[in-house]
């Protein structure tokens, strides 16, 4: 009977090493993101929706990692991520080098360029010197916060107005308590599309990229991630996702 034994547990443990560790394989990843940043991420219904949730599917058919995906305010998306609660972010993050001293970023998957709205019957802002003087809203934490802080630096008169989340913010201009908003040029672009008597202002402040971040001791989920955005980057899934969110009117 105890030879029975030991051979039952000898072949269990031959299978276990043969199947490799279930834990492992079973693991789902906790991705937080921002879900009121069209096109990107944003609440259709209960469920989070936007380019970046396809292109999250498409990384989970490409590495066969699992997601699972919650909101919250943009402005504690990197706390989270420093603390464990959440495994990656994506939400339209631009990469930084203040945000890289904290987290790893993946290759970038796509440029957009930083951009400032402003009422319809605004004065029109064609140079930097322009925004003197004048109330900036932004989104809390995020690179649009930071360029209005530097301009408020730079500029006379220029106060910056904080929101935690964009219809925050719109409202606002509006309601004529702020005279511009910086944002991201395709968030802009659907912004004004849905809101009567906003435009876009001619001065364009930078371009960047938005990128997948990730804890900075996991190497092994940042190299998965970036095999899958190699493969994705330039095929035709990736462009019917420019198509349906970017290019669509």
């Amino acid at each position: 009977m105890k030879k029975m034994m030991k051979l039952m547990m000898v072949l269990v443990s031959m299978l276990m090493v043969a199947c490799g560790s279930p834990k492992e394989e079973e693991k789902t990843y906790v991705v937080g993101t921002a879900p009121n940043f069209v096109p990107f991420e944003y609440m259709e219904g209960d469920e989070i929706v936007g380019f970046d949730m396809d292109l999250l599917k498409e990384i989970e058919k490409e590495s066969g990692l699992k997601f699972k995906v919650v909101g919250m305010d943009f402005s504690g998306l990197l706390p989270a991520l420093q603390t464990k609660k959440i495994d990656l972010i994506v939400a339209g993050m631009s990469i930084t080098e203040d945000r890289k001293k904290n987290v790893n970023f993946t290759h970038p998957y796509f440029n957009v360029s930083q951009v400032i709205m402003v009422g319809e019957g605004s004065k029109d802002i064609g140079k930097e010197s322009d925004i003197a003087g004048g109330k900036i809203g932004v989104v809390l934490g995020t690179t649009s916060d930071n360029i209005a802080e530097d301009l408020s630096k730079k500029l006379d008169g220029v106060e910056v107005e904080k929101y935690n989340k964009l219809h925050e913010a719109v409202l606002s201009l509006q309601a004529e308590k702020i005279d511009m908003i910086i944002l991201d040029y395709q968030q802009a672009i659907k912004t004004v599309e849905k809101n009567e008597g906003l435009k876009l202002a001619a001065y364009t402040l930078q371009s960047e990229e938005y990128a997948i971040a990730i804890g900075k001791d996991d190497v092994e989920l940042l190299e998965k991630i970036n095999k899958a955005l190699d493969k994705i980057l330039g095929s035709e899934k990736y462009d019917e996702l420019i198509k349906t969110y970017i290019e669509k009117k």
